[in-house]
């Protein structure tokens, strides 16, 4: 009996020491990029994701959607209305979902004037040639490379005879050798079957699959090198999220617990009479999932966090806690400095952010990053060539 009890214990400590040692492979105060900027540039595209990684993120956020001919591409929402000319291209199709389109036929989409005529602020005529981005671009783009174009602007890209499709990059010239990773999101996964499969297999064939490629390393030493970002070029490079239950549970066959998972959910209301059964429950499922974060939304009343017993039962369950989507320097206070106390903990391991510019300021000023902050963000537009 007693021997039953010192292995069931071993056991134990053997699963949480795991989990924990899986957690070092992410810096703390981690700076994710949400969508690559929704703010400065039109969101999930190249001009948005060249910006977040010159910015210094440690993340590049994204979400992975199927076409109908089975090529992964960026998109958040399941249909292409709000942020592309999908109706005029395709009139009556903008409803239609994401999966229903082939490649060639979202390559034909403008994925930048939406965001000028909304944000007249922001506006660089440039973005108008922004396009729906493949899964690739973003892992090119973290690598210090863009999108090869025509002189025109336009994408440059070959098919074959059998219709595979070949496109191109090229070395950034306006590349300053930040090296993010990659954070992924799946949307509806439940409407693209073996996605999780599929995902494994991309990241093979960009060079970018942790389990099948000697990249290293495991240390805080190396997501830092040279006062640039070196994420990228860590174990840590990729992490995989999504609200779905069952797409967590496909992570975990796919990737076998060895690729860091988010379990992403939105935070139980502290007015709901069975909020701390639901705190418990969605726990239980994070950790049995494999999970070493759990993702969650801000949850501010008057100022101050209103689910603080939720961040606080996560910590204690030894889950680390990434939140998104921050915008303001006073709700990342609210977050990291609970009340202005300056010897509180945070409440949070990494901030899922709309304004790199303003989280890599908000952590050097608490001496919590060890790299300068992001120059000007308008700046960095200017020097990766998006014109006003």
């Amino acid at each position: 009996m007693l021997l039953s009890f010192v292995t069931l214990f071993s056991l134990t400590q053997c699963s949480a020491s795991s989990e924990h040692e899986g957690q070092k492979l992410i810096p703390d105060n981690s700076v994710i990029a949400h969508r690559g900027s929704i703010y400065w540039a039109p969101e999930l595209t190249e001009a948005a994701f060249r910006w977040a990684r010159n910015s210094g993120a440690d993340y590049l956020e994204l979400d992975v959607h199927r076409t109908k001919d089975d090529h992964l591409v960026v998109m958040h929402d399941k249909t292409l209305k709000r942020t592309t000319n999908v109706a005029e291209i395709f009139p009556g199709r903008e409803s239609d979902p994401i999966g229903t389109f082939t490649l060639e036929e979202i390559l034909q989409l403008d994925a930048g004037t939406a965001f000028n005529h909304k944000n007249p602020g922001q506006a660089r005529g440039s973005f108008t040639r922004e396009g729906v981005l493949l899964f690739e671009d973003v892992f090119r783009i973290a690598e210090g490379k863009r999108i090869k174009r025509n002189p025109d602007g336009s994408r440059l890209f070959n098919m074959s005879d059998e219709g595979g499709y070949s496109f191109e990059y090229e070395n950034d010239p306006a590349d300053n050798g930040h090296r993010p990773g990659i954070y992924i999101e799946t949307k509806y996964p439940q409407s693209y079957p073996d996605l999780e499969k599929q995902i494994y297999e991309a990241l093979t064939d960009y060079g970018w699959n942790p389990l099948e490629t000697n990249r290293q390393n495991n240390t805080s030493d190396g997501f830092y090198r040279d006062g640039k970002v070196n994420v990228g070029n860590t174990r840590g490079k990729i992490l995989v999220q999504t609200f779905s239950r069952d797409g967590m549970l496909h992570f975990k066959d796919v990737f076998k617990g060895e690729v860091l998972t988010s379990f992403l959910v939105k935070s139980p209301a502290p007015e709901d009479s069975a909020y701390e059964s639901k705190i418990d429950e969605i726990i239980d499922f994070a950790r049995s999932s494999g999970a070493q974060f759990i993702g969650t939304n801000l949850s501010l009343q008057d100022g101050e966090v209103s689910n603080r017993l939720f961040l606080e039962r996560i910590r204690e369950a030894g889950l680390k806690i990434n939140v998104y989507s921050f915008n303001t320097v006073d709700e990342m206070n609210a977050y990291f400095n609970p009340g202005l106390d300056e010897k509180a903990a945070p409440l949070l391991d990494g901030m899922i952010t709309n304004r790199t510019d303003l989280t890599t300021h908000f952590y050097k000023k608490h001496d919590s990053r060890p790299i300068e902050p992001s120059q000007d963000p308008e700046e960095i537009l200017d020097e990766l060539g998006y014109e006003p």
